[in-house]
């Protein structure tokens, strides 16, 4: 899909991924960068899991991506915002779903801006759906919104949002390694947890689960279709509205200021905010996102870039007892942008 132009600038970043990758007891770890339209960096490292017999971590290992998933849940609701069926984001979800009288009344006033930007206030706990704080006035980061959202676009859809990015994306590009798995493969990297190892994945493939697995390289070119807005060897594979749409600022305009931004669920760096996983040298309007285990896909439109990196803990991003994930998130992609800007200077 693209050239290559390897050169020593990601070097240092691989070294802090692998540092990371065994600080977190994860067996594999990559990472794959492109810039200025070529592959500037390609690196796999470790193996599957610790069993002596496991397979090497490789171009074809494919991660399980977690919330990564997400931004395929989100250039669909973008998809389905353009093609009419949604008709805009400010609708209410009680427009677009049959609830319970209990649901109905955590739900009033929730809109699909609020569950594409975490403003929601929905909190979930036994199968209750209940309301922490009123829509559009507060952020927190959780999945509640999630299958409400694939209920809404999938329904909106008249099929699975997942199918719509087959027939769309990932047939007309050739994408094989990117997929919501029913079987075991050898190619499927899996989750390390504790002394044991398993495979996340689930009979249901229409993209209401966790078991959405991709290679790095093909991670790579996801975030790459939407650098280039929806651009590839000239020709439009997605229009580009919707690109625009997914990585917009969608987050209600009240919102305080410190409090992150959401795309259609990518973060958007706009301004600062501690509870964001970009750190302050990475440009504004870059946008990333980012899975337990380990995955992350960083976009830098002002550096041409997007940088993946895969990992597979159970335990989620790396942290200690003197920092949180956060602040491991930020420096990795303070160190991904230092690279870049060395690439630039080779």
């Amino acid at each position: 899909m693209l050239k290559r132009k390897i050169n020593s600038s990601f070097d240092n970043l691989m070294s802090y991924v692998e540092q990371i990758s065994k600080l977190n007891a994860a067996s594999a770890c990559a990472l794959f960068a492109i810039q200025n339209d070529h592959i500037v960096a390609e690196i796999y490292s470790g193996t599957h899991s610790f069993d002596e017999a496991a397979r090497k971590t490789g171009a074809d290992s494919q991660f399980n991506v977690a919330s990564v998933r997400k931004s395929y849940l989100g250039l669909a609701a973008a998809w389905a915002f353009y093609q009419g069926k949604i008709h805009s984001f400010d609708d209410y979800v009680l427009k677009y779903l049959q609830v319970s009288d209990s649901e109905r009344a955590a739900l009033e006033g929730v809109t699909i801006r609020n569950l594409l930007t975490y403003t929601h206030g929905l909190s979930e706990k036994e199968g209750h759906i209940s309301r922490i704080f009123k829509p559009g006035t507060d952020w927190d980061y959780n999945s509640v919104g999630i299958r409400l959202l694939q209920t809404i676009i999938s329904n909106t859809l008249g099929k699975p949002y997942i199918n719509l990015l087959h027939e769309k994306i990932f047939e007309p590009l050739g994408w094989t390694e990117t997929g919501y798995r029913s079987a075991v493969s050898e190619q499927l990297v899996p989750i390390i947890s504790g002394e044991s190892a398993y495979v996340r994945v689930r009979s249901n493939t229409d993209g209401s689960q966790g078991n959405l697995f991709v290679s790095a390289r093909e991670l790579a070119y996801w975030g790459y279709l939407h650098l280039k807005l929806g651009i590839i060897n000239g020709k439009s594979i997605v229009p580009e509205i919707i690109i625009r749409n997914a990585i917009a600022v969608q987050s209600p305009i009240e919102l305080s200021e410190g409090l992150p931004r959401n795309g259609c669920l990518w973060f958007v760096k706009d301004g600062e905010s501690s509870q964001c996983s970009m750190g302050k040298n990475v440009p504004q309007n870059s946008y990333e996102i980012v899975g337990s285990y380990g995955p992350l896909v960083l976009v830098v439109p002002d550096l041409d870039l997007v940088v993946v990196r895969m990992s597979n803990q159970e335990k989620g991003n790396y942290a200690d007892n003197e920092r949180d994930h956060n602040d491991f998130l930020q420096e990795f992609s303070n160190l991904a942008v230092t690279s870049a800007r060395k690439n630039t200077t080779m």
